[in-house]
C-alpha cells in the first residue's frame, strides 16, 4: 500500500506589496499624457480668448485632473487611473480597500494643486501681490517639494505627502482586502512640516529683506502701465548683467503674455518698451533692451504657445516711438 501524499497548501500573501519607485512614476507619466489628450481639445475649445497664457486660467486644469484623479482612484474607479491600471497599481487605504470619493478628491487635490498653480499669474500689485506670491511659493516650493520628497525618499511606503494626510498607500494591484503592513507615518510628516515652514520662511524674509524680487523686479508705477495696456494679461522684466574683459554689460528684457489679436503684437511691444525706457532705470542705459510677447492659452493640463521677440537698442526704440 502507497503512502499518502502530504497535501500541498497554497500560501497566500498576508499584506499587499507597496509600489515601486518608478512603476509608480511611470505611472504617473501615462496619466499625464492622458490628462493632456483630455485638456487638448478644451484649450483648443476656450481658445486664446477664454484661457490666455499668464492667466488664472492655468486653473481650469483642475476641473479636469480632480475629478480624473478623484473619481478613478477610488472605491469607484477601484483605485486605478488609467496609468495604475497598465502599471497594475492601486491606491488602497490601511485596510487594503479602496478609498472613498472624498477622501480621494481630496488626495487628489492635494497631488495637482502645486502643478497648476505653477505659472499662474495675477493682475496684482502692491502687497496683494507680495501675498499672493507667497502663498503660490509656499504651494508650489512646500507642498509640492514636500509631496515629491516623500515619494522618493519615504522608504518602504513611498507614501507621497498628500498620501499621508488622506491615509492611502500605493500597492501592487493584486486582491483587493489584503492589509498595508504597518509603518510609522511621524518621521515624513514631521520633515514635510519642517521643510514646508521653511519655504515658509524664506518666502517671508524675501517679503522683508528684497521686496523688489518678490514682484518679480517689476517697479509698480511699470507693471501697472503695462497693464493698461490692452491685451496684456501679465509681466516681467530683469537685468542681466554679464562681466567681458572690458567690463560688465547689461541687457534688458521683458516678457508679456499677451491675449491680444496677432496683428497688434508689434504695436504692444512698442508700448512695453515704452513704459520700459520710462519707468525701469536699467533700460536707458541698457545696449538693448528686449521684448518678447507670448501668446497661446494654457488650462494646466495642457498649453499651445508662441513668442515674438523684439531687440533693439533704446535709440532704436525711440525713434520707433517717434521720440
Amino acid at each position: 500500500m502507497e503512502p499518502l501524499a502530504e497535501p500541498v497548501l497554497e500560501t497566500q500573501p498576508v499584506a499587499a506589496r507597496f509600489a515601486g519607485l518608478w512603476r509608480r512614476l511611470a505611472a504617473w507619466l501615462v496619466d499625464t499624457l492622458v490628462l493632456a489628450a483630455i485638456g487638448f481639445p478644451l484649450g483648443l475649445l476656450l481658445g486664446e480668448r477664454f484661457a490666455p497664457i499668464g492667466t488664472p486660467a492655468r486653473l481650469l486644469g483642475l476641473l479636469v485632473a480632480v475629478p480624473y484623479l478623484g473619481i478613478l482612484g477610488s472605491e469607484i474607479g477601484n483605485g486605478q487611473t488609467l496609468g495604475k491600471r497598465l502599471l497594475r497599481l492601486r491606491v488602497v487605504d490601511a485596510d487594503g480597500r479602496c478609498l472613498p470619493a472624498s477622501r480621494a478628491f481630496v488626495r487628489a487635490l492635494l497631488i495637482s494643486l502645486p502643478g497648476m498653480i505653477n505659472g499662474v499669474t495675477f493682475r496684482l500689485s502692491g502687497p496683494v501681490a507680495v501675498a499672493a506670491l507667497w502663498v503660490t511659493g509656499v504651494l508650489v516650493l512646500g507642498l509640492g517639494g514636500a509631496t515629491l520628497g516623500t515619494v522618493l525618499l519615504n522608504r518602504p511606503t513611498r507614501q507621497g505627502l498628500h498620501d499621508l494626510l488622506v491615509g492611502s498607500y500605493v500597492v501592487e494591484a493584486g486582491r483587493v482586502g489584503l492589509p498595508v503592513a504597518a509603518s510609522s507615518t511621524r518621521r515624513p510628516m514631521v520633515a514635510s512640516a519642517v521643510w514646508i515652514a521653511l519655504v515658509a520662511a524664506g518666502a517671508t524674509a524675501m517679503v522683508v529683506w528684497a521686496p523688489a524680487l518678490t514682484a518679480n523686479e517689476t517697479p509698480p508705477v511699470l507693471f501697472d502701465r503695462v497693464a493698461s495696456i490692452p491685451g496684456v494679461n501679465s509681466m516681467q522684466v530683469k537685468t542681466v548683467t554679464t562681466w567681458r574683459a572690458g567690463g560688465t554689460s547689461k541687457v534688458v528684457s521683458g516678457v508679456v503674455c499677451y491675449g491680444g489679436r496677432s496683428e497688434d503684437v508689434p504695436e504692444a511691444a512698442r508700448q512695453v518698451a515704452a513704459a520700459m525706457l520710462d519707468h525701469y532705470a536699467d533700460a536707458a542705459s541698457a545696449p538693448t533692451v528686449g521684448v518678447t510677447v507670448v501668446r497661446g492659452w494654457d488650462v494646466g493640463v495642457a498649453r499651445l504657445t508662441h513668442d515674438q521677440n523684439f531687440v533693439h537698442t533704446p535709440e532704436q526704440w525711440r525713434a520707433e516711438l517717434g521720440r
